[in-house]
């Protein structure tokens, strides 16, 4: 799959690769699409259906990429651009009055910032 890779870089792709599927595929039932899109527009993101499915393109995209083993990079950087954005979009914990909803995307949000980190190493391994 991947050539001559340590075991852990495989398990590391592997892994992130799962993480980023398993989220794309949950958000495709009919209402998780419509809250996504619903609390997109909420957030005054422009053309909020639009983003949504750009979003999800990226996801896959860029799993697919890694998976193959072919332009990994681009799809290193199709992911990297999905997580800032969805962040973004979704996670300006210091916005939200909830006190409970802005702790649960305060904590999201520096998940994310980890996820990111880990990109940003995979991207290192695949130039």
């Amino acid at each position: 799959m991947y050539g001559d890779l340590s075991w852990t870089d495989t398990a590391g792709r592997l892994l992130i690769v799962l993480c980023f599927l398993a989220t794309g595929i949950c958000n495709l039932t009919k209402a998780r699409i419509k809250d996504h899109i619903e609390r997109m527009a909420a957030f005054h993101t422009p053309f909020p259906a639009a983003v949504f499915w750009i979003g999800i393109a990226l996801q896959f995209a860029g799993c697919a990429l890694l998976l193959a083993g072919w332009h990994a990079e681009i799809g290193v950087y199709c992911l990297i651009l999905f997580t800032v954005m969805a962040t973004a979009i979704f996670h300006r914990f210091w916005s939200m009055p909830d006190p409970a909803k802005r702790n649960l995307s305060r904590i999201i949000l520096l998940g994310n910032t980890g996820i990111l980190g880990g990109l940003l190493l995979l991207l290192e391994n695949v130039r």
